[in-house]
């Protein structure tokens, strides 16, 4: 397992996640749980109520957590109620907790509790990162609009981002998707990501495809 240091790393500040494909620069994951609780994953989707703007009420719940165990901790340690954000409370949290048990001043089951439970913070969002699908955006122009960009509001400020996106994860079929209001073009399961890889010019695995039971005549395959 690793150390709550580590864990206090990744909750709160810019790191670097070791992947099958090599290091990966990842947000704090504060940040990132906060920011997927009102992801916009696919216009109108469930539980958005028509806006775009679904909420994940899971983070949400997780979120909520841990506020309030930060908010024990802080008082366990004789701290004042925090008045800055999530991520700076969390580290002041932690550092405190080093000095008063440096000094005697935190018994062993209070130590206990306050370093299981950060580490629980991570593996808790760490799960909820497994249940989301991944993200994939694309550079290319939507085939069906011909749109490669659309502004999206992200923090109170419009951020550019790719209209096609392709929504995947492990056990289920992927979703390509257009966000370009006048368009929203869905490509749904293997076959018509397939099909979208040929309009794209995209080179494709033979393998792969046949393994999916995928074989399209006239496919660009290598």
């Amino acid at each position: 397992m690793e150390t709550t240091e580590r864990a206090v790393t990744r909750l709160t500040s810019t790191h670097t996640e070791h992947t099958d494909a090599g290091p990966v620069e990842w947000p704090p994951l504060i940040e990132w749980l906060n920011t997927s609780i009102t992801e916009v994953v696919k216009r109108g989707g469930a539980g958005s109520g028509g806006t775009g703007l679904p909420l994940d009420f899971e983070a949400l719940r997780l979120l909520e957590r841990i506020k309030r165990e930060t908010a024990w901790m802080r008082e366990a340690l004789y701290m004042q109620r925090s008045t800055v954000a999530l991520t700076a409370s969390i580290r002041e949290t932690w550092t405190r907790a080093n000095e008063l048990r440096r000094s005697g001043d935190v018994p062993d089951d209070q130590w206990e509790r306050i370093t299981e439970g950060i580490e629980d913070w991570v593996a808790s969002i760490v799960a909820e990162q497994d249940q989301r699908a991944n993200l994939m955006e694309l550079t290319v122009p939507c085939p069906a609009c011909g749109t490669r960009w659309v502004l999206e509001e992200q923090d109170g400020a419009e951020k550019r981002r790719s209209a096609v996106r392709i929504e995947y994860a492990e056990g289920r079929a992927p979703v390509a998707s257009c966000h370009a209001a006048e368009c929203e073009k869905l490509w749904v399961g293997w076959e018509q990501l397939a099909l979208l890889g040929i309009t794209l010019n995209a080179n494709q695995d033979r393998e792969v495809l046949a393994a999916c039971g995928i074989n399209i005549p006239g496919m660009n395959l290598t």
